[in-house]
């Protein structure tokens, strides 16, 4: 069996890990070859050097640049050329938004090669109904299985038509656990000289993310100020933020007090920030998932989150390992960051042991044994049957 999976850009260092493990889990009969359309995204030039990313599994390059330079032509001649040259039983797309992908979708189908989706889209992602989605459930319809970001992005398919049977696995939204939590361990050791660097309190929050609208850096800011007027408790705690962004001129010339504006960190430094933080606060509008949350609960840390990340109903369960709010409700998280000012040491470790508890299921290793179960049973459904 042979699998090509179509990924968009090759800075994605948590795919790079889930695709590394896949390369590593591949059997024996079986060949992975995957297509990265492009290096990068013009978005995430603001985020810092993206760090030391291992692509340790077979890949080909379509554009040596931004994924946002790559013109359509290019885009779905590489592809097919690729699809020609590879020979593939099943082609994982990474998404259904690009109409290059409604030609491949198309290409695919005539050729009777399998497709599988990898979604990460939820209800909560914009507006649902209309033609929109009845186009969508026409583009689902042509694919076999799903590899989905948590369990709403699952119940998402299966609304618009997908079979339960056809679920390959609801905890996609991977990262590389091992280098995370390596750099966290490290730097917990040396934890209290960085807070003398950046001369933090004892207690922290923290964001980390694109300054972006999205983010609704506003709100935090607002709220952790509301925080520190209103409860004593909150006052040796303080909020760093991690990132940089078009509004990063704007919200800096807050003159907060406690507020710590460390800049963009590559990927593999953030654990680093982490590990000086009790708690990680992400308050955006709007996340198909929210991987940030992934990276604080392997670092066993309790989380605060936006009900409109598409992480929580997986990820976050109120007061066992942290808190949710809505995000147009400032006040709301204002209350949400003084219950965590307001818990014991014990307490708030025990919600990071929750945490941990909670993404377990989120690993690597795990993910890309079902993914590979479910390119079987796509790929040889007459073996997997045999086999079962």
């Amino acid at each position: 069996m042979r699998v090509l999976i179509v990924h968009n850009i090759l800075w994605s260092h948590y795919k790079a890990a889930l695709f590394s493990e896949l390369a590593q889990q591949c059997p024996v009969d079986c060949t992975l070859l995957v297509v990265q359309l492009a290096e990068s995204e013009d978005k995430y030039n603001q985020l810092g050097k993206s760090g030391l990313i291992e692509h340790q599994y077979p890949y080909h390059l379509l554009h040596p640049g931004s994924l946002n330079s790559l013109s359509f032509s290019k885009k779905i001649t590489g592809l097919i050329s690729q699809i020609n040259q590879f020979n593939p039983d099943i082609v994982n797309l990474s998404g259904y938004y690009d109409p290059a992908y409604w030609l491949l979708i198309g290409y695919c189908r005539l050729r009777g090669i399998k497709l599988v989706l990898s979604n990460e889209s939820s209800e909560k992602d914009g507006s649902r109904n209309g033609w929109k989605e009845k186009f969508k459930r026409t583009l689902i319809r042509q694919f076999a299985g799903f590899i989905n970001f948590g369990s709403s992005s699952a119940e998402y398919m299966l609304k618009m038509g997908a079979r339960s049977s056809q679920i390959i696995t609801q905890h996609a939204a991977v990262l590389n656990n091992t280098v995370v939590r390596q750099v966290y361990d490290r730097s917990i050791h040396s934890r209290q000289s960085l807070k003398e660097k950046y001369a933090l309190p004892a207690h922290n929050f923290i964001f980390v993310g694109r300054l972006a609208e999205e983010k609704n850096l506003p709100a935090l800011l607002s709220a952790f100020s509301w925080l520190k007027e209103n409860d004593p408790k909150a006052h040796d705690w303080g909020l760093i933020i991690i990132g940089d962004g078009p509004l990063r001129a704007q919200l800096n010339t807050s003159a907060l007090k406690d507020v710590f504006w460390l800049g963009g960190q590559p990927w593999n430094e953030v654990p680093a920030y982490l590990a000086l933080a009790d708690a990680l606060v992400l308050p955006s509008h709007f996340e198909p998932w929210g991987l940030v949350v992934n990276e604080a609960m392997v670092c066993g840390l309790p989380v605060v989150v936006s009900n409109q990340c598409g992480c929580v109903n997986d990820l976050v369960e109120e007061e066992k390992n942290g808190y949710t709010f809505r995000p147009e409700v400032t006040l709301e998280l204002g209350v949400a960051l003084q219950k965590f000012v307001n818990l014991s040491e014990a307490e708030r470790t025990q919600m990071g042991q929750h945490s941990l508890k909670l993404i377990a299921p989120f690993h690597t290793t795990t993910v890309a044994q079902e993914i590979w179960q479910g390119f079987r049973r796509i790929g040889s459904p007459t073996e997997a049957s045999f086999r079962s």
